[in-house]
C-alpha cells in the first residue's frame, strides 16, 4: 500500500490508553476467551489499546508466533472503531524488521480498517548513532504510522552494556520531522519529557503519552497517558484522564482529588511486580481464565496484599 492517504489520515488518539496485559491459556497460548473479556471490560473506557508491550503485556518474551495470533484475536474482537498499538521491538534491526513485516501481513490478510500504529523502542535493540537512517528504512516498509517508546528502565533488562538509555533530543526533532512517526510513549525525568516536547513544537499532530501512571498524576502531558492500572480501573482512570486533558469538565474537583489519590493507592497494589499481580485479580473477578505469566515475569512476593480485595473495597470490579 506505501504511505499514501490511509497513512496521512491517522493521528494517535488523544486520551487514555490501556497497556493490555497479555491472557496466556495453562499451555501458554493466547488465551481468546480471556482476551475478549478484558476488552469487554476496558474498551468502553478507553482512546486506544496497547498490545504486547514489552512490560505489562509481555512482549519481550513473546515469540513471533504468539504475537502474530494475538494481533490477530484482537483485530477480531476490536473492530475499527478503537485505535490500537502493538509493539514491534525486536532483539536486533534485523528481528524488528521482521516483526514488522509479519504483523503488516496479518493486518492486510484481515484487510482491518482501524488505525494501527506500532510502538517501537529503538534503544532496546540500537543505539542513537544512525537512528535516523534506521526509521527511514522502517517506515518505508510499514503501511501504518510508528509511536516512538522512550523508557530507560527497559534498557536494564539488557544483558549488553549502552552509553545511553535515553533517546537524544536532538535525534528525537530529526525524527520527528517524518511523516511516518507520529508520536511517542516517554518514561523517564519530566526534564527530559519537557525538553522532547519543546524538540518537537513545530509538529502540531505529534503525541506525546506519559507512560508514567504517577508523574502523569501530578503533571498530566497534553496527549494522554499509557496505563497498566487501567486493566482493573479502567473507568476511574477514563475519568482522571479526561478531565486532566480536558476533554470533560463537569468534574467534582474534590472527587478528581480523592480519584486521583485512590488510583496512587491501586499503583502502590501492583508496582512490584504488575504482570502477575493485575493478572491475579483478573482471575479472581473471572475477566481471565488463568494468571499464567512468560519466564521473564518474577515471581510473586508472599507479602503482596490481594488486589481483588481492594478493587472491591472501593467498588472498582
Amino acid at each position: 500500500m506505501g504511505k499514501g492517504m490511509l497513512m496521512d489520515e491517522r493521528r494517535p488518539p488523544k486520551g487514555l490508553i490501556v497497556d493490555l496485559i497479555t491472557p496466556l491459556s495453562d499451555t501458554g497460548g493466547i488465551d481468546r476467551g480471556s482476551l475478549r473479556r478484558l476488552l469487554e471490560r476496558v474498551l468502553p473506557h478507553v482512546d486506544g489499546v496497547l498490545l504486547g508491550s514489552p512490560r505489562v503485556g509481555e512482549g519481550r518474551s513473546l515469540g513471533l508466533n504468539h504475537k502474530v495470533d494475538l494481533l490477530a484475536s484482537a483485530l477480531a474482537l476490536i473492530g475499527d472503531d478503537t485505535p490500537m498499538f502493538f509493539w514491534i521491538s525486536g532483539e536486533s534491526s534485523e528481528a524488528t524488521l521482521e516483526i514488522l513485516v509479519a504483523l503488516e501481513d496479518t493486518l492486510r490478510t484481515v484487510d482491518y480498517r482501524g488505525n494501527v500504529f506500532w510502538l517501537d523502542s529503538p534503544l532496546y535493540y540500537h543505539s542513537n548513532r544512525g537512528l535516523y537512517k534506521h526509521y527511514e528504512e522502517l517506515t518505508s516498509l510499514a503501511d501504518n504510522p510508528i509511536v516512538l517508546h522512550n523508557d530507560p528502565g527497559l534498557i536494564e533488562f539488557l544483558d549488553r552494556p549502552l552509553k545511553r538509555s535515553n533517546i537524544r533530543t536532538s535525534i528525537v526533532k530529526e525524527l520527528g520531522v517524518m511523516e511516518g512517526i507520529r508520536g511517542l510513549v516517554f518514561c523517564g525525568s519530566l526534564a527530559r519529557v519537557n525538553n522532547y516536547q519543546r524538540s518537537l513544537s513545530r509538529r502540531s499532530d505529534f503525541r506525546v503519552y506519559d507512560g508514567d501512571e504517577t508523574r502523569f498524576l501530578e503533571h498530566p502531558s497534553m496527549s494522554g497517558i499509557v496505563s497498566m492500572g487501567a486493566n482493573v480501573a479502567p473507568e476511574v482512570w477514563s475519568m482522571i484522564t479526561r478531565s486532566s486533558l480536558g476533554i470533560r469538565d463537569d468534574e467534582d474537583p474534590g472527587r478528581l482529588f480523592e480519584l486521583g489519590a485512590l488510583l496512587r493507592d491501586l499503583w502502590r497494589m501492583y508496582r512490584e511486580n504488575p504482570v502477575r499481580i493485575i493478572k491475579e485479580a483478573l482471575v479472581d473477578l473471572k475477566v481471565i481464565a488463568f494468571p499464567a505469566c512468560t519466564p521473564k515475569t518474577e515471581p510473586l512476593r508472599d507479602s503482596v496484599t490481594p488486589l481483588v480485595e481492594f478493587l472491591s473495597h472501593y467498588h472498582l470490579q
